[in-house]
């Protein structure tokens, strides 16, 4: 189906600048702008393709799937330049953040580069010490912002975090001092940004958590062991700054009798959630019920002066309490304008609910359908993103009797429903446990006020303050959504439909 017109939306968006009052004559008005912004035509790309950041004004990097390169495209599609990458089978391809006229790559082999958006000629790199025989291997650190949007502003800094697990027997330290952990890196030189962080040498990480960052982005959570003891680091974002204290006693309260365990902060900074009883990685519905803590945190001791996280001497220690009030223990998600959200599904004995907040500590509730897990129950699950409404954040999930709900972030109360009631189909085996029709990815387009779906055979462009369908196009069942802030791309097997803003 054909994409019908989206000017009339567009137009309303559209920001005039006023002239100055007859009372200045020194003073010339401002030119009224000649171009509008609207959505692209549907541009076909001959190759299986996400994005991984655009620019936000009219430049994409893309991966390569089958090529197993990073393309940076036009808003036309056309390849400016291109480079091989690596692609990993649990993490995907690289990841990618915007700095101005240069793209920052990370791509999983210990190489963080920044390369000219406009020709790919490398600016910087930045290489992680060590290699295969190291405890820390290069290959394990993973990118994050400081930020809240990938297209990063002024004094945002990007983390390189090592969320490895197991140790090899043997395996070489980093340095004399333990083993590297945290590196922050000033995204427009490649430098650190303050001295890296790390653990010493009996210490060790637990996989797959990176640093869990405030709401406010100022501070960072490290959960980790130190030398048998249970600890948690708090780093200033800014300087670097940590101290670390013991969370042994506060666990009394775990009877899971595992070692892993995570800290999310909230919006209140003297308590965090303690998560836990999610330990199996090789089992998603490990995941589908969490448990949960209240962490009541003592003031943190001196800042530590040596660069090894270590726990102090004398500190205070940390109190914890069960709770089994609904709470939202994943990663915060910002909208556009950086309003931080959170929203899971969580399974019940004879229910699925959301649960969300607003980056505080006690969670709301929303009835939910089995589909729920498919689009942000699970780690890889698609892309989901919140959205900046009328009335504040709003949560695009899928729907319990529509193919999709829009949900206040700060309350859970549907605002608007749309899409096609789902039909929820059978688990396909015992060892797959997601549920109904795929959930193939959710964007945001900012600049017109969209909201993109691709889900159960159909892209859809929602108006994000009402609901109302703008444009629609058919797609396989198995279709994937990826977008930035300018670009949206459906892929499908080995080719890609495109959508870009264009100026007009």
């Amino acid at each position: 189906m054909r994409l019908r017109s989206v000017a009339a939306l567009t137009a309303a968006l559209l920001l005039t600048l006023a002239g100055c009052s007859s009372g200045s004559p020194a003073s010339q008005p401002s030119p009224t702008p000649t171009t509008k912004p609207v959505l692209s035509d549907p541009i076909d790309l001959d190759y299986l393709s996400s994005i991984i950041v655009d620019d936000g004004v009219g430049r994409a990097l893309v991966t390569d799937w089958n090529a197993q390169k990073v393309r940076a495209i036009d808003a036309k599609g056309t390849e400016l330049w291109s480079m091989p990458t690596r692609v990993d089978d649990e993490r995907g391809g690289a990841e990618a953040y915007s700095v101005g006229d240069t793209v920052v790559i990370h791509d999983y082999s210990g190489k963080t580069a920044a390369y000219s958006w406009a020709d790919g000629t490398e600016r910087w790199a930045y290489t992680l010490p060590g290699g295969s025989e190291s405890c820390h291997m290069p290959e394990g650190f993973g990118p994050q912002t400081t930020g809240t949007d990938p297209i990063l502003g002024d004094g945002e800094l990007i983390l390189l975090s090592y969320y490895g697990a197991i140790e090899e027997p043997g395996c070489q330290p980093t340095s004399a001092n333990g083993n590297l952990t945290v590196v922050a890196l000033d995204p427009k030189t490649g430098k650190e940004a303050w001295p890296a962080l790390s653990v010493g040498p009996k210490s060790r990480t637990f996989g797959g958590a990176r640093v869990n960052i405030s709401p406010d982005r100022s501070t960072g959570y490290l959960s980790w062991e130190d030398d048998g003891d249970s600890a948690l680091t708090r780093i200033d974002l800014g300087s670097g700054k940590h101290s670390t204290i013991s969370l042994e006693q506060a666990r009394s309260v775990d009877d899971t009798e595992f070692d892993y365990y995570d800290v999310m902060p909230t919006t209140e900074a003297d308590s965090a959630l303690y998560v836990y009883g999610t330990d199996d990685p090789d089992d998603p519905m490990s995941s589908a019920v969490t448990r949960a803590a209240v962490l009541d945190l003592p003031a943190g001791p001196s800042p530590a002066s040596s660069p090894v996280m270590a726990i102090a001497d004398t500190t205070a220690e940390a109190t914890m309490t069960d709770t089994f009030d609904p709470v939202c223990t994943v990663d915060l998600q910002f909208t556009p304008k950086g309003e931080a959200t959170c929203v899971q599904p969580q399974l019940y004995a004879s229910a699925i609910k959301y649960q969300g907040t607003y980056g505080g500590l006690k969670a709301w509730e929303a009835d939910a359908p089995e589909a729920a897990f498919d689009s942000i129950g699970f780690p890889g699950a698609p892309q989901t993103a919140p959205v900046d409404g009328p009335e504040g954040p709003l949560l695009i999930v899928p729907g319990l009797e529509s193919g999709v709900d829009a949900l206040d972030a700060r309350t859970g109360v549907t605002v608007w429903s749309a899409g096609d009631p789902r039909t929820v189909g059978e688990v396909e085996s015992e060892d797959d446990g997601q549920f109904g029709m795929p959930w193939g990815g959710q964007g945001v387009i900012p600049e017109l006020g969209l909201v993109v779906v691709t889900d159960a055979g159909w892209t859809r462009f929602y108006d994000s303050a009402t609901g109302k369908t703008v444009s629609e196009r058919k797609e396989s069942e198995f279709a994937a959504l990826s977008s930035g802030r300018r670009f949206v791309l459906v892929s499908d097997e080995d080719s890609t439909t495109m959508w870009a803003v264009v100026d007009r």
